[in-house]
């Protein structure tokens, strides 16, 4: 007789910080209302833009790794586990380094995440939309990756985290727009408008949207904790509590498979 799956989500993500800004207060409500929070880094980030206010004496992966632990903690994962793959970057094919995860084959990714799924019993997987979000290509490459893992395991339910473009319209900018340019500075007429801009998901695309301002706090914090990344200058961090909450005070998954564990929270 087979195992029941446990009340355990897997949230998979391409680099440390976006479990937190994408994801994280529905890891913290899902924690909080008694789920195994699993988190499932492809890389360690080593490609990110570092703040000013950091310094060279530790490498950046080192660091990022350090405060992927800090923000998981934050939001109450209870387990956190790299695939090792390195970031491929924001370049082309051609300048990507050695092992860059978006030039990794599909089936060999998918049998890394596959095998903790499989380990955890995983309900529910968490990836990104088919644009990843925002079109970096290690967030593209999550889908795909994500998607053929979920089919190995026979995990029931994927979630494929996205934003609401058109609810952020009416609101200050994300930091998803921020990324948007520096993925495709061609793009220069994104400005801080997102109803036509090429990420995420239209309102009717989107199944499930989680109301997070309950456990904004900790988002907040588990945002903070990214410091190489998000440091107290960058916008998300400057914005007052009541701009925050209408900016990062709702996260949005599409949904294939039957309903799950997010939906119960919506």
């Amino acid at each position: 007789m087979s195992a029941e799956p446990a009340r355990t989500v897997v949230f998979f993500h391409a680099h440390p910080d976006d479990e937190a800004i994408f994801t994280g207060g529905t890891m913290a409500r899902l924690a909080a209302a008694g789920w195994r929070v699993v988190l499932v880094l492809a890389t360690a980030g080593e490609q990110g833009l570092t703040s000013a206010l950091v310094g060279p004496e530790v490498p950046l992966a080192v660091r990022r790794t350090a405060e992927t632990a800090q923000a998981a903690e934050c939001l109450g994962a209870q387990r956190i586990e790299f695939l090792g793959y390195h970031d491929s970057g924001v370049d082309g094919p051609g300048d990507r380094p050695l092992g860059a995860f978006a030039n990794a084959p599909v089936a060999e990714a998918a049998d890394r995440l596959a095998s903790i799924l499989v380990e955890e019993r995983a309900q529910a997987l968490v990836g990104y939309d088919a644009r990843g979000i925002y079109g970096h290509v290690d967030h593209i490459h999550v889908h795909h990756v994500g998607l053929a893992a979920a089919e190995k395991a026979g995990v029931p339910t994927v979630y494929e985290s996205t934003v609401d473009r058109e609810y952020l319209h009416f609101v200050e900018t994300h930091l998803v727009v921020e990324a948007t340019v520096a993925t495709q500075p061609e793009r220069t007429e994104l400005g801080l408008g997102l109803a036509a801009a090429p990420l995420g998901l239209s309102t009717v695309e989107v199944d499930c949207t989680v109301d997070v301002r309950s456990v904004l706090p900790v988002k907040r914090q588990a945002m903070s904790a990214h410091a190489s990344q998000i440091p107290e200058t960058s916008s998300a961090m400057r914005l007052p509590d009541a701009d925050f909450a209408a900016v990062y005070g709702y996260e949005w998954y599409a949904r294939r498979g039957p309903v799950g564990p997010i939906d119960e929270l919506v």
